[in-house]
């Protein structure tokens, strides 16, 4: 079965579905009782910021603060 169309990444640019999130996890340092924090961040395809949250949430639930930009990701 061939597809009838395909939407790329290019596509989803230009029609402003790509959101950043930057996503701060907590994480142990081996033995160590110390807490250390790892960034992400993820590019994410979404109609709607609030839905490029909730799929960024999901995917991390442990996550310890997201962050998800103000406007989706430009081509320029």
């Amino acid at each position: 079965m061939k597809p009838d169309t395909i939407v790329g990444w290019e596509q989803h640019l230009k029609n402003g579905n790509v959101w950043v999130v930057e996503v701060e996890l907590a994480m142990q340092d081996g033995d160590s009782d110390i807490q250390r924090v790892y960034n992400v961040c993820v590019d994410v395809v979404a109609p709607n910021r609030d839905l490029a949250q909730y799929i960024v949430a999901t995917m991390y639930p442990e996550y310890a603060s997201l962050s998800v930009s103000d406007e989706p990701l430009s081509a320029s």
